[in-house]
């Protein structure tokens, strides 16, 4: 198996309706017009940014299905996958594959217990077999540590395409590089250090900074594969401050509130995720106007609602 990603691969916010938080599918096709007509590589949706553990099956199968359609095969499609059982995954990823995704990303398990390297591999295997197609393991989830060790075990998982390391863990992106780069594809989703990631010589990115700024990280992309390290660190330094105020536990709501700060309507994110107080918001919109983003006079009122 193989992965046919690499470069900047955008993990989109999925849209949602203000009034009944269901799935705005006419935003989903905008914001997927916008991120591939920004010159991204691909496409991941339903992951941590696009608020995939409250998805249901169904929602899996719909969200999937209008960005596959609105892409019209030209970027590659990733369904994102996180849920609690090898039943769970299945039916989602199966659902994934009916609505036309190219590859999944999947999570390890997220619940409080943790698996065994046998059971990981197992996961992986039955998922693999049951929905064959090539699967990305996004190795975020804290108590399920996935490190190089336990990735060569799982990687012996013909299914078994590639690694995200996310987590914040630039350490273990080093260590993808270096002792698994030879059989797999390795991306990384540390937001704070896409540069020096990119550095390191990671086949690209799916992190939340992508699904906010696409062209400016692929900007940075570019001039790190051209060799213009200067150029890429002053993007670096200047995404850095932005980034600081959208990370933490609200990332998707603060995500979203950048994202409409520059005029792309994306909605809230879901209950009982709560909007920015007006303090936030302030604070996000100055960050973006310091960096050089151009943003709208003023938030839909919603947002005070």
């Amino acid at each position: 198996m193989k992965l046919e990603v690499s470069g900047i691969i955008p993990p989109m916010v999925t849209p949602f309706t203000w009034d009944t938080e269901e799935l705005d599918e006419k935003a989903i096709r905008e914001e997927t017009e916008y991120l591939i007509q920004s010159g991204c590589h691909g496409l991941c949706i339903g992951g941590s940014t696009g608020e995939g553990a409250g998805l249901s099956e169904q929602e899996v199968y719909i969200l999937c299905k209008v960005v596959v359609e609105q892409a019209k095969d030209r970027v590659s499609i990733i369904g994102g996958i996180i849920a609690d059982t090898t039943r769970e995954a299945i039916r989602k990823s199966q659902a994934a594959k009916e609505a036309g995704v190219s590859s999944l990303q999947i999570t390890p398990p997220h619940y409080l217990w943790t698996p065994s390297t046998a059971g990981l591999t197992r996961y992986y295997q039955e998922i693999g077999d049951a929905v064959r197609l090539p699967i990305l393991i996004y190795n975020v989830v804290p108590w399920v540590n996935i490190d190089v060790h336990t990735m060569k075990e799982i990687a012996q998982v013909e299914w078994v395409a590639g690694i995200k390391q996310s987590g914040g863990d630039m350490h273990k992106v080093a260590d993808m590089v270096s002792e698994l780069h030879d059989r797999m594809t390795v991306l990384t989703a540390v937001d704070d250090l896409l540069y020096p990631s990119f550095c390191l010589g990671v086949d690209g990115a799916i992190s939340c900074l992508l699904a906010v700024f696409p062209e400016t990280t692929l900007n940075m992309w570019n001039k790190v594969q051209a060799g213009d390290f200067a150029g890429a660190k002053a993007l670096h330094d200047r995404l850095l401050p932005v980034w600081r105020v959208i990370e933490g536990p609200d990332m998707p709501f603060l995500a979203k509130t950048a994202i409409e700060w520059m005029g792309r309507r994306v909605g809230p994110a879901r209950s009982p995720i709560m909007a920015p107080t007006e303090q936030k918001q302030t604070e996000i919109r100055d960050r973006l106007v310091e960096a050089g983003f151009s943003v709208v006079n003023e938030l839909p009122a919603h947002f005070l609602s």
